[in-house]
């Protein structure tokens, strides 16, 4: 794909931004197959996005990653199985459950983190500084706006 169109207009961010999502996708499944965590499937890798699961309610799970709560919970117990995480009941409400990574998690977390740092200092070689920064602080500008909207019911 071509950054800019025959008429000479940029491609579209939406579509410029799938590309770099695949292969994010592809290399943490791959290292997490490699690190041995076969059982974690791409629909898992949602529960793990930043900030990560550890003390989140599945609720807030799911409406990260726009999922229903009964998906979620089907992923959680899919991840709980395999000795990913546990659910326990809030400290300060015990009506209201959370996630706790377990040292399984903990240690497919960190295979996730060295992937993307892998793959963050190669695109920061590939872009330079400025470029970087400028494309992590308009991300994180978008990340923001989701997360208002996201607390605003839409």
């Amino acid at each position: 794909m071509r950054d800019v169109q025959k008429d000479g207009a940029l491609t579209s961010v939406g579509a410029l931004l799938r590309r770099p999502a695949v292969i994010v996708r592809h290399e943490v499944m791959v290292s997490l197959r490699d690190a041995g965590f076969d059982d974690v499937l791409p629909a898992h890798l949602g529960v793990f996005q930043h900030p990560g699961p550890d003390g989140q309610r599945p609720g807030v799970l799911a409406q990260r990653t726009q999922a229903s709560k009964q998906a979620m919970n089907h992923l959680l117990h899919q991840l709980e199985t395999g000795g990913y995480i546990v659910r326990e009941s809030h400290p300060d409400d015990r009506r209201t459950r959370v996630v706790r990574l377990t040292e399984r998690g903990w240690q497919a977390a960190d295979v996730i983190d060295q992937t993307m740092e892998r793959l963050e200092k190669e695109w920061l070689s590939v872009l330079g500084e400025e470029t970087y920064a400028g494309l992590a602080r308009a991300l994180e500008k978008l990340a923001d706006h989701f997360d208002q909207k996201l607390g605003a019911g839409s």
